[in-house]
């Protein structure tokens, strides 16, 4: 492996990011079913076979989508890393970037429809506001990660020290869980350790899946061989994969793990050989989707997987301006009306981003006046609405 990159044609580099946009359209596709089944479906039918499948399928969501965060996030500096180090202008746009998406995140997590609600709060709804959501985890550990990357002296070391700092995050986790962070820090940094219900993604365990995401494409893209790395990961991602999930009932002897599904190192380690697997798998297989419908369709998903998350939280959980599914279906409707529900946003939420994602191709200036006028929009509603 070699400190630096080679050179690549347009078409070479477009080529190698098909899969991981794919991947990452897959992940925000399948958390708007996710969320929907979530706050749509009846608890009646939150049970059975298909549904615990279901459940299993609907856990590799965020784990796919931090994945996909950190590739992206490699596949971003391994071009920019000497700006970076120097403090040059990418590096500021870089930061101005996710500090952006922070503030899109703590939006999403108001706790009130008005700014006058905020008055009326009870600490505990306060302390909903801070929690530690997906993007609050993705932002955070980009941090993170920027800082390893700049004071990393060679990148042929980047994919070494990420995995080993996930490796450590997956084993450490249980010990976090354990721990009351309210007892030591102050309470907007003990969100970031706190587990649910308090914070739904953690640094520990969420960020590993982050770090694992940085590794993974660092070591593959510097490899000479793509191909054959590839193929290493299909088959050691379904091999690790099968052989944890088929002994999950002989390995809880770890401290504070009692249940295999929740916090356990192996399951973290399932979790993560399952997206190595993917990962692996949709670079082999590229050339038989790459150029097809839906393979365009799931590379502008995965292109636009910020606006597609954000869209449809908007209507599943509601904003200043609409109550959401969650209020409006209060878990009442079955499978197909479920599905029809899922269907529907997700079309939706599609078209909306293949609008934005046009916009921005022909016009960007225009595309970013049009967001910070609809941001300025909600702000007003949010400002204006009674308590």
């Amino acid at each position: 492996m070699s400190d630096t990159i080679q050179p690549q044609t347009a078409d070479k580099k477009k080529e190698r990011l098909v899969f991981i946009d794919v991947m990452r359209g897959i992940a925000v596709i399948w958390m708007i079913e996710t969320h929907v089944v979530d706050v749509v479906l009846d608890k009646m039918y939150k049970t059975g076979f298909f549904y615990q499948w279901l459940n299993i399928s609907n856990g590799f969501v965020a784990v796919s989508f931090l994945f996909c965060a950190g590739a992206g996030f490699w596949l971003a500096a391994m071009k920019k890393v000497d700006d970076y180090k120097h403090f040059r202008a990418p590096l500021f746009v870089y930061i101005r970037r996710l500090l952006v998406i922070l503030i899109i995140a703590y939006c999403l997590h108001l706790p009130t429809r008005s700014f006058a609600g905020f008055f009326h709060l009870s600490p505990e709804r306060w302390l909903s506001f801070f929690e530690i959501d997906i993007l609050q985890t993705i932002v955070y550990t980009s941090f993170i990660s920027l800082f390893l990357l700049m004071i990393t002296p060679k990148l042929k070391y980047i994919p070494w020290l990420f995995g080993a700092i996930a490796i450590f995050v997956f084993f450490y986790t249980p010990f976090v869980l354990a721990w009351d962070p309210f007892s030591t820090l102050p309470a907007f940094f003990a969100t970031f350790l706190a587990k649910a219900p308090i914070s739904k993604f953690p640094l520990f365990q969420w960020s590993g899946y982050f770090f694992g995401g940085v590794a993974v494409t660092a070591l593959f893209m510097q490899s000479q061989n793509k191909r054959k790395v590839a193929w290493i990961f299909f088959i050691v991602g379904l091999a690790v994969a099968t052989v944890l999930y088929n002994t999950k009932d002989l390995l809880l002897a770890y401290p504070y793990v009692e249940n295999w599904w929740k916090g356990s190192p192996p399951h973290s380690f399932f979790r993560i050989a399952v997206s190595i697997f993917v990962f692996g798998l949709l670079y082999l297989i590229e050339d038989t989707y790459k150029k097809t419908k839906v393979g365009d369709l799931l590379r502008i998903a995965g292109q636009e997987s910020l606006f597609l998350y954000v869209s449809h939280n908007m209507i599943v959980y509601g904003t200043a301006i609409n109550i959401g599914l969650r209020i409006m279906f209060g878990g009442q409707t079955g499978y197909w009306g479920t599905l029809f529900v899922f269907s529907s946003v997700a079309v939706f939420c599609y078209i909306a981003s293949y609008l934005w994602h046009d916009m921005k191709d022909k016009n960007l200036k225009r595309a970013q006046k049009v967001m910070i006028a609809t941001g300025l929009c909600l702000l007003i509603i949010f400002l204006v609405n009674p308590a």
